[in-house]
């Protein structure tokens, strides 16, 4: 990751005073009036980063519009204390942080993005009984991000204007602390892209991708991927879980109408031996086709323990990652 990093400094160095004249796709004002409630370098640095594109959709990814199928695809169990027939995760309250670092030269800054998202858990199940009954299960996670802002400027009047965000990471949440006995951490993502590149990502929030207009200066570092409509999601996920029992792995990816959910296949398994399982999820099987619709968007990995669905009173446990696209 570091030298991923290292190059996307470079990159951003040949950019230099070219950033001003591309074509970027960014929150920048084009008038003398600053945002509301920025008085300073470091205030408008932080508001381009909560207002950025991907960082204003992350957590909806990860959010149901209402509870949801199941889905397709065995479990594996033998004994449940419930049969989840649908599910969803509702967002209720989102609390955001942004903390800004400015590198030294001061030309580099990064804004780590944090979120505590709150909300509830809902099943719909069959319980022991036979009844139909409605599960909820309250919830806190948390999620991480960076953003990397490049000075364009020294302009005193319009100081808001000084810096441009130039990539971002991904974004990496869940339950955090995680439940003793029910952990479950996403560890490996790779995304097979329609151009034959392949995104491999062990550590999300060190892992950057350039927005568009940097392609120009080449270089190694990653594009955001730009996808078409109707580009089918290739993606394997990597899950170590404290669960004996397969967990639930679903992708997830668009926003309102658009939005998808999916389970993912466990195509391998192996016992660490130490009450923890190494398992891999893929997208094979599962028709995930890019929607018709042009935006920023992020297409997620949701890992959930089995008991988050199977057992009424067992804890919530969620890890996920969220990858940004933009379809154009």
């Amino acid at each position: 990751m570091t030298k991923s990093l290292t190059l996307l400094w470079s990159m951003i160095a040949l950019a230099g005073l070219l950033v001003s004249g591309c074509n970027k796709d960014q929150v920048i004002v084009d008038d003398d009036t600053p945002p509301p409630g920025v008085t300073n370098e470091q205030d408008a640095i932080k508001y381009y980063a909560e207002n950025d594109e991907f960082v204003r959709n992350d957590e909806q990814t990860f959010t149901d519009e209402d509870i949801q199928p199941m889905g397709n695809g065995a479990f594996g169990m033998i004994e449940a204390e419930i049969t989840p027939l649908r599910f969803g995760r509702f967002v209720t309250s989102v609390t955001t942080t942004v903390t800004v670092t400015v590198q030294p030269g001061d030309s580099i800054a990064i804004a780590h993005v944090h979120k505590d998202i709150s909300g509830d858990f809902k099943i719909l199940a069959i319980n022991g009984a036979g009844d139909t009954v409605l599960i909820v299960k309250a919830f806190v996670d948390q999620s991480d991000r960076n953003v990397i802002f490049k000075r364009v400027n020294r302009d005193v009047r319009r100081f808001w204007r000084n810096w441009v965000p130039v990539a971002t990471s991904l974004v990496e949440g869940g339950t955090n602390p995680q439940p003793a006995g029910h952990e479950i951490n996403l560890v490996k993502l790779q995304v097979f892209l329609p151009n034959g590149d392949t995104i491999t990502v062990t550590d999300p929030t060190s892992f950057y991708l350039r927005y568009r207009w940097l392609r120009l200066f080449g270089g190694g570092a990653h594009d955001v991927p730009e996808l078409e409509a109707n580009h089918r999601i290739v993606l394997e996920a990597t899950v170590v879980s404290a669960s004996p029992d397969t967990d639930l792995v679903a992708l997830r990816y668009g926003l309102g109408l658009f939005k998808r959910r999916f389970r993912m296949q466990m195509v391998s398994e192996v016992d660490n031996g130490n009450g923890t399982w190494t398992r891999v999820y893929s997208t094979t099987g599962v028709n995930a086709t890019v929607p018709l619709h042009r935006g920023f968007f992020h297409m997620g990995v949701d890992a959930a323990t089995r008991t988050t669905l199977f057992d009424d009173v067992a804890p919530y446990s969620v890890s996920w990652w969220g990858v940004p696209y933009r379809v154009f």
